[in-house]
């Protein structure tokens, strides 16, 4: 006699990686803005999933810019020829991921009945407004295709005859932003007149598109994947996040190393011309200087 035991299913939860986790200022909402049932709240400032509310219908997934939700999968859904085809699921695709169906597997349309399905009717309009903007090829609706999958058992032989495949994609607004390089969905904006070039930015973007080296002050907004890390550990508020999609070349400061005439100190500045750093200038009553 033979046993199998099933594997416990993974509860869904929020990993390590979740910004909130990291730092306490984050203000990302990216997953509780997306989840359709508030199965996602904020709790004591941290990002709680309910499992019990979970559809799964991995939305969260492709929102979330660190990949830091767990026990969740993309859902498997069936295409035929360059159309996504029924049985379609009750929660429609978001955009992102419909976006990466675009580009992956290169679909362009819906097939599906507009009245029993109206949430995927507006789902490919929400695409359209997107790929309009991106000047990619829209998305048609298709009447209900004769070759989609019928879940009965004297139909599966037809299913295969019809050439009906079923595939998830992979999630992550950093596959999303490597799919898309040509536009940027944010562009982060520094002023430079607050900003003491610090570090702190670039030492917590984990996608790199702020670096900060000997010479550069560097702004590659086309990696930016929206966690909001630079807004939550600048300590002058100098970023702002404008939305896009943006053309936006890659921008570049050059940076001069001078050395303050307060504390002797040597510091990164966007003048060549000496000038008393950033510490100093906070600081009232020449508390800095060395000469005391």
């Amino acid at each position: 006699m033979r046993i199998l035991l099933a594997q416990p299913q993974e509860v869904p939860a929020i990993g390590a990686s979740c910004t909130h986790h990291l730092l306490h200022r984050s203000s990302c909402r990216a997953c509780v803005d997306v989840c359709p049932v508030q199965a996602l709240t904020f709790v004591e400032g941290k990002v709680t999933l309910v499992h019990e509310h979970c559809l799964h219908c991995g939305d969260c997934l492709f929102a979330c810019p660190r990949e830091a939700i767990h026990g969740i999968a993309a859902p498997s859904r069936h295409y035929c020829g360059d159309a996504l085809v029924a049985p379609l699921s009750f929660q429609p695709a978001s955009t992102a991921e419909l976006l990466i169906w675009h580009r992956l597997y290169h679909l362009r349309a819906v097939a599906c009945d507009s009245d029993a399905h109206p949430g995927w009717v507006l789902a490919v309009a929400r695409l359209n407004l997107v790929l309009q903007r991106w000047q990619e090829p829209l998305w048609r609706l298709l009447p209900p295709a004769a070759t989609g999958v019928n879940v009965a058992r004297r139909a599966l032989f037809q299913a295969r005859a019809a050439s009906v495949h079923c595939a998830s994609v992979p999630a992550g607004k950093r596959l999303l932003r490597q799919l898309y390089p040509q536009l940027s969905e944010t562009i982060p904006v520094v002023d430079p007149q607050r900003c003491h070039l610090c570090g702190a930015c670039a030492r917590v973007c984990p996608e790199s598109a702020l670096r900060l080296t000997e010479n550069f002050f560097e702004i590659e907004s086309v990696r930016c994947t929206d966690c909001k890390n630079c807004q939550a550990v600048c300590p002058s508020q100098a970023i702002t996040l404008e939305a896009g999609p943006r053309s936006e070349p890659l921008s570049q400061h050059v940076l001069f190393t001078v050395q303050c005439p307060t504390c002797q100190r040597a510091f990164a500045s966007r003048e060549s011309e000496n000038g008393v750093c950033p510490l100093c200038r906070q600081h009232q009553h020449g508390m800095r200087r060395t000469c005391c």
